[in-house]
């Protein structure tokens, strides 16, 4: 509000978020509002107080200006500023995967028509994760022994 009591509003977010966070870590959790596009991804505001960057090269779903969503810290850099992910990291987010990966195999009579060679754009498409994700995934349950992997395909050990 003004000294009139009408209220009052700013299109000038840079006056109001700050470029180098100061609470937050690494891993956590905290609400986004896509800002604009750049050229290396989207600007975000973070947690209604820092800005942030989602690269295009980690965001598969369409986002709009003004749209709010959660996200995650991924890394906090040596100048302070902020990039983020619309994913958990490391291993907690790994795990809902492996377990997508095995309902989808016994779903399909235990194959799947993808591996650590499939494209992005296909990984993408089946699970709506990078192949980095999806390689992590198939790697800890092929070391628990609980897959087979061919070039193409994924077969479930019975």
């Amino acid at each position: 509000m003004d000294e009139q009591h009408r209220i009052a509003a700013s299109t000038e977010l840079n006056n109001f978020i700050l470029d180098e966070v100061s609470y937050l870590k690494e891993g956590d959790k905290v609400s986004l509002v896509i800002a604009k596009k750049t050229d290396l991804g989207f600007k975000a505001v973070v947690d209604n107080a820092f800005w942030g960057v989602l690269y295009y090269n980690e965001v598969f779903q369409s986002l709009k200006e003004g749209q709010k969503l959660t996200g995650y810290i991924k890394k906090i850099r040596e100048d302070r500023k902020v990039d983020l992910s619309l994913n958990k990291t490391g291993h907690t987010h790994v795990a809902p995967l492996t377990q997508q990966i095995m309902t989808r195999l016994e779903e399909n009579n235990g194959h799947l028509d993808l591996s650590d060679k499939s494209s992005p754009e296909e990984i993408n498409a089946a699970f709506g994760v990078s192949k980095k994700v999806f390689k992590h995934a198939i790697g800890v349950l092929y070391k628990e022994r609980r897959i087979t992997l061919t070039k193409t395909s994924i077969t479930l050990n019975h």
